[in-house]
């Protein structure tokens, strides 16, 4: 599930955040400024060819390291393209800084992951990179010739996807360590999430749900947050008769569903926060209903289907429950993690 459903990809990409989606299930995702708190905020100076000099803007300072502009572009620049079907230039414009912000956050986080890696003494092996590649072909039933096409077609080289996937390795261990132990599911949790979904004459429907998850700045003013509100408002009238589809592509702030139009897969209760869970739930098939506020933003929702889920033995179901359960706690814990690491390490965002 991405933000607040279930995603596949038979190639991992390189991650720009957002939010499993992390705006509802907010995944994994948030540094002294030292010898840096004098750096000028704009740039820094490296050699080029005679009686020329590259100015190279810094994104953010994270503690004694720098995050260069040149990397939020580069790690942008695949989102960027799908830009050029919004035409109104204004839009695109927000659409594009939007992502860039994404793409920033998404390198301070990762900045700060490596920090604790260091101090935990955590590192990931070109043979563990390995063995996750051939992990990754083993499931999509490719082998290195399709492998290589997948990534040229989304305008990756190996060198790039196995430094991309050394550095997600290195992420789950961090929190794994961090986080994973702080994560206890008990029998009893089980029990009673089964009770409540599964066992028969409980309350076992699934809905499946599209969103447009329209994201609150940290620190925004109330007018700010008035203007999302507004703008949610907006795009439920546009969908009553424009693809709701089309515009999760065009605004959704939640990189994780965006591109399939939003969709979240199937669910049941006890999987969103409240405030979606009780109006999704309510809602007819067919229906767009919102903006409702949960977490770091509005949410525009649609209901795709509804449907009975069969009652099963709970030994049939138990792992899966346990396991839904524990991602749920994992994606819960693991942003007030990086949100406490934001708060004891001063991050300079200057980009």
């Amino acid at each position: 599930m991405s933000s607040i459903g279930m995603t596949t990809a038979v190639i991992p990409k390189p991650e720009a955040r957002s939010p499993r989606s992390e705006a509802l299930f907010p995944a994994l995702s948030r540094a002294l400024l030292g010898l840096f708190a004098v750096i000028l905020p704009v740039i820094l100076l490296a050699p080029a060819t005679a009686g020329a000099r590259v100015v190279e803007k810094i994104a953010a300072v994270v503690g004694s390291n720098v995050i260069l502009a040149s990397e939020v572009e580069e790690k942008a620049a695949p989102l960027l393209q799908e830009l050029g079907r919004i035409t109104d230039p204004t839009k695109r414009a927000a659409r594009a800084s939007s992502l860039r912000r994404e793409v920033l956050d998404r390198l301070i986080d990762d900045q700060l992951i490596n920090d604790q890696a260091s101090e935990l003494r955590l590192s990931v092996t070109p043979e563990q990179v390995d063995a996750s590649i051939a992990e990754i072909k083993r499931q999509n039933n490719i082998d290195d010739k399709q492998l290589d096409d997948a990534l040229r077609g989304q305008g990756m080289t190996m060198t790039a996807y196995r430094s991309d996937l050394r550095r997600q390795l290195l992420r789950f261990r961090v929190i794994n360590v961090a986080v994973g132990s702080k994560v206890t599911i008990t029998d009893e949790d089980v029990r009673s999430y089964y009770n409540r979904h599964y066992k028969s004459g409980a309350s076992n429907t699934e809905v499946r749900a599209s969103h447009i998850f329209l994201s609150i700045p940290d620190n925004a003013d109330a007018g700010a947050v008035a203007e999302r509100q507004a703008l949610g408002k907006k795009l439920v009238e546009r969908a009553a008769h424009e693809d709701f589809a089309k515009l999760a592509r065009e605004y959704s702030d939640d990189a994780a569903t965006r591109k399939d139009g939003g969709d979240l897969g199937y669910f049941g209760k006890d999987i969103l926060p409240k405030p979606i869970e009780e109006l999704v739930f309510s809602m007819n098939v067919g229906q767009v209903a919102g903006p409702v506020r949960a977490d770091r933003g509005f949410h525009v929702i649609k209901l795709v289907d509804r449907k009975a889920v069969a009652a099963k033995p709970l030994a049939d179901v138990e792992d899966e429950i346990r396991m839904q359960l524990r991602q749920r706690e994992m994606d819960k814990q693991t942003k007030a993690y990086l949100a406490d690491l934001r708060k004891k390490n001063l991050v300079d965002i200057r980009y």
